[in-house]
C-alpha cells in the first residue's frame, strides 16, 4: 500500500472507507436491483451523489441478502472532494434513512478495496429459543420454540472448522455461482445469552447463504432431527441436498470485517 494519503485540501479523486450498520428488515439486500427495489447500496449512492455532485459507485465487503442485517459492514468509494472524513460522515448521516447509520469514515490509500482487501469476516446467526415468540425480536432473531442441545451443536461445529470444500452449504444461484467452494472457517462459537443462542462464524470468505445453511444444519442437529455423526458425511457429500434447510434471513447479521 502507498505510504502516504492524498492531500485532503486537493480536490482530487480520493478513496474512503465507511463502516456502517443497517437494519435489513426493509431492504431488498445490499446490491442495487434492476426493478428499483430498496437496497442499502442504492441509498448510499444517492446520498453520495447529492454530497459530491457527481456519480459515486460504492462497494461493499459483501452482498447481504434481503432481510439480513449488518453491525459492521465496510464500504469503499472514490470521490472528488475537499471534505474531510468527519464532514463526510456528518453529511451522510443527515441524508441517511433511520435504518442506516454511518459509524466511521476514514480516508484510505488508493488501492484499498472493501471487497478485495478483506482478510476475514464474522457473521452471527441468532436464535430465540423459548416457548413464546417476541414482538421486539421478530425481525432480528429466528424463533425456534423447541429444545436445542448446545453440546451437540458445538461438537458438530468442530467438524466444520478449518479448510474444507463447503459445497454442501452453498445455495444455488446462477448469477452468483462460485468457481471455487473451498473456504477456511477460523472459528465457530455457539453461546447462550438468556433466551438467545448466538452462532458466530469467522472465515476468510463465505459462499452464497453458507452461514444460513450451516446454521440450519446445526439447529437440526441440536434438535435431534439429524444425528451428530452425520455432519462429517454432509460435509464430504459436496451436495446441497445433503445439508438441512436454510435458516431464515432475519436471524443473520454481519458483525465485522477485518483487513
Amino acid at each position: 500500500m502507498p505510504s502516504k494519503l492524498p492531500n485532503s485540501s486537493s480536490k482530487i479523486n480520493r478513496n474512503f472507507k465507511l463502516t456502517i450498520e443497517y437494519d435489513g428488515a426493509n431492504f431488498c439486500g445490499w446490491q442495487i436491483q434492476k426493478n428499483g427495489e430498496r437496497t442499502v447500496q442504492e441509498e448510499l449512492e444517492k446520498a453520495c451523489a447529492r454530497i459530491f455532485k457527481h456519480r459515486v459507485h460504492v462497494v461493499g465487503s459483501g452482498r447481504t441478502d434481503s432481510g439480513v442485517h449488518a453491525a459492521g459492514q465496510v464500504v469503499s468509494f472514490k470521490a472528488e472532494t475537499r471534505m474531510n472524513p468527519l464532514e463526510i460522515q456528518k453529511a451522510l448521516h443527515s441524508r441517511m434513512p433511520n435504518d442506516i447509520a454511518i459509524l466511521e469514515v476514514k480516508e484510505v490509500p488508493a488501492d484499498f478495496h472493501a471487497q478485495y482487501s478483506v482478510r476475514e469476516k464474522t457473521y452471527r446467526y441468532t436464535i430465540l429459543n423459548r416457548a413464546h415468540r417476541s414482538a421486539f425480536l421478530r425481525q432480528h432473531a429466528y424463533f425456534y420454540p423447541y429444545p436445542l442441545n448446545m453440546i451437540r451443536m458445538r461438537q458438530a461445529a468442530r467438524f466444520l472448522t478449518g479448510r474444507h470444500d463447503f459445497r454442501s452449504f452453498q445455495a444455488h444461484d446462477p448469477l452468483r455461482a462460485e468457481r471455487g467452494t473451498v473456504r477456511t472457517i477460523r472459528q465457530i462459537t455457539i453461546r447462550k445469552e438468556k433466551d438467545l443462542i448466538h452462532i458466530d462464524i469467522t472465515a476468510n470468505g463465505f459462499l452464497y447463504k453458507m452461514v444460513r445453511n450451516i446454521s440450519g444444519t446445526l439447529i437440526a442437529i441440536g434438535s435431534g432431527q439429524v444425528p451428530l455423526e452425520n455432519i462429517a458425511t454432509i460435509l464430504k457429500a459436496k451436495s446441497r441436498s445433503a445439508a438441512r434447510d436454510t435458516a431464515p434471513a432475519h436471524g443473520l447479521c454481519l458483525l465485522r470485517v477485518k483487513y
